[in-house]
């Protein structure tokens, strides 16, 4: 049997990555709102903010897709 050694791994988000974070929590949080409440009870107030974190979320995936496809093509994708 080996032993396993427990070593303590310090973990830092750089400021893009606390963004990041942010945004998806944001963008959960708006989902959570939007989805707890059902629609038979009228119109709902969801969060601005929740909105514009979903709507850059899935901006964030699209330009991922597209790099990734421009990659696999060989091409550069650089601005």
């Amino acid at each position: 049997m080996s032993l396993l050694t427990n070593e303590n791994y310090i973990c830092t988000l750089s400021e893009a990555g606390e963004n990041r974070l942010l945004r998806a929590a944001q963008a959960s949080e708006f989902l959570a709102d939007v989805l707890a409440v059902p629609a038979v009870n009228g119109p709902r107030n969801v969060s601005a903010e929740g909105a514009a974190a979903i709507m850059a979320c899935i901006a964030e995936q699209l330009e991922g897709v597209v790099r990734e496809t421009s990659t696999m093509k060989g091409a550069s994708n650089d601005r």
